[in-house]
């Protein structure tokens, strides 16, 4: 073979290659801070520096927020994670599946037959799969599981992380009630080999594993999350949930932060932002349904957690994007009256009894915000009033937002001329017939131009109320004519 030619060129990517490995690590870094997550494997995978300069951003972005199941293989590899001194630091929630393989036999005979195993020996052997399966995540359950547990979370102490802890529903309905399963770290090992799968919900078990390796080693998580999917709290789970996040006089823990989540609602118990938070919960897979058919509600707990959520001291309320019941909302907006300080109404629609005196209905939430509670701040965005009859509801309010001072001012003027000063009826009230329209002109136009120097449309709401006022002392005056 003859000598290869000193003056043959190199390809230029690899000559570029050799280049680019000599920049120093500092560059090397900031462009690997660059590469989208989903890039990084591939990027590591390169050679042996660019996987040591990127480990640190891939552990943040790839790292962060994981899930896994309560079986060994996932145990074992967590345990690895938060133990390593570079990713362990990284993490910042770590999820846990609920569902177990079921041990219920009708519930296995049916499946065998919806899959055609009609076979006595075929069916024998899927069954006694099924049982050594679930017997083995038992067994390790009982064995291993709260001790691993305590060792992952000794890791995350040992790093001082300000770590979520949570629970998630494994096993979802999806668009058109399909069955949708999420994927946890070692989920597949479990179910590997076994021709259908069917599982069981454990909330409450899979929270009283955190709950138990919490207290062993003494560890307070700053926040805990629910995602129950497509299923509802039911009261064993509460009773976990209150016994991790209540008090001995049952009142919430201050350290504590609790999110739950069900198919479509959001609620947040935020006590270190003293802040209380209902809103549509938002699904990537588009499952998801109108503001105005998404009913977000206390209720769906029991009266302990109920009664202790109402009794804290929250200062600022926040629903989003969902609809609420007018006699809970008054309710929710007098048990904070105390210190209740920022109300934040945004895309909510709230139902109303009489389709024919939907202000009637509005009247007392709005009462209640004036009367009982001594704001800082109220923002009112696209707040309809809804009934079934109605398209899409009628607009209360839409893009305002007001402070302390004008507060009282502009409920006044809501409450005094009821719909005629929601803000659906806005345009008629500029295009009013009669010629009142005409007279109003100069005044509109200096109200314009001051709206956009006034508090956040506090002077549109006064030419407003001023064109109000006409209309009501001109129908007093028509109704006064009337023979």
């Amino acid at each position: 073979m003859p000598p290869a030619d000193p003056t043959r060129r190199v390809a230029p990517h690899r000559r570029y290659a050799k280049k680019f490995l000599t920049l120093p690590d500092e560059l090397l870094t900031k462009i690997s801070d660059a590469v989208a997550p989903k890039d990084l494997p591939n990027f590591r995978l390169t050679c042996k520096t660019l996987a040591n300069v990127s480990a640190k951003h891939f552990g943040e972005k790839r790292l962060a927020h994981r899930r896994f199941v309560f079986t060994e293989y996932s145990m074992r590899g967590l345990i690895d994670m938060t133990a390593h001194p570079v990713f362990g630091p990284c993490v910042k929630s770590i999820m846990f599946g609920t569902h177990w393989l079921t041990k219920d036999l009708n519930v296995l005979m049916d499946a065998l037959k919806k899959h055609n195993i009609t076979d006595d020996a075929e069916a024998m052997i899927v069954l006694r799969i099924y049982d050594e399966r679930r017997v083995e995540r038992a067994k390790f359950y009982v064995q291993h599981l709260q001790r691993l547990l305590s060792d992952v979370i000794a890791n995350l102490e040992r790093w001082g992380s300000k770590i979520t802890l949570g629970i998630f529903d494994d096993i979802q309905l999806g668009l058109q009630k399909k069955v949708r399963h999420v994927r946890a770290y070692g989920s597949g090992r479990e179910i590997k080999d076994l021709p259908f799968v069917r599982m069981t919900p454990a909330p409450r078990v899979s929270l009283q594993v955190i709950q138990n390796a919490c207290r062993f080693v003494t560890f307070r998580p700053e926040r805990l999350v629910l995602d129950l999917g497509s299923e509802e709290m039911d009261i064993d789970t509460e009773i976990a949930l209150c016994s991790f996040v209540l008090n001995a006089v049952g009142q919430l823990r201050p350290a504590i932060d609790t999110i739950i989540t069900t198919r479509y609602a959001h609620i947040g118990i935020i006590p270190s932002l003293r802040l209380l938070e209902l809103k549509q919960k938002y699904n990537s897979d588009q499952d998801s349904c109108e503001p105005m058919w998404c009913s977000v509600s206390l209720h769906i707990f029991e009266s302990p957690l109920r009664r202790a959520i109402l009794s804290a001291p929250f200062r600022r309320l926040s629903i989003k994007s969902c609809s609420v019941d007018i006699d809970e909302l008054i309710m929710i907006l007098q048990a904070f009256a105390a210190t209740l300080q920022v109300v934040e109404l945004i895309d909510v629609y709230l139902w109303v009894q009489n389709k024919y005196d939907a202000g009637g209905c509005i009247r007392p939430v709005l009462c209640c915000l004036k009367d009982d509670l001594q704001l800082r701040n109220l923002i009112l965005d696209n707040v309809r009033a809804m009934h079934i009859d109605y398209s899409d509801g009628i607009v209360i309010a839409k893009e305002r937002s007001w402070s302390q001072q004008t507060i009282g001012q502009i409920l006044d003027v809501l409450i005094d001329h009821d719909m005629y000063a929601w803000d659906h009826s806005e345009s008629e009230d500029e295009n009013e017939d009669g010629g009142e329209a005409e007279a109003e002109n100069e005044d509109e136009g200096e109200a314009e131009d001051e709206e956009n120097e006034g508090d956040n449309g506090a002077n549109s709401w006064s030419r407003r109320e001023r064109v109000l006022r006409r209309r009501a002392q001109k129908a007093k005056a028509l109704a006064l004519a009337v023979p």
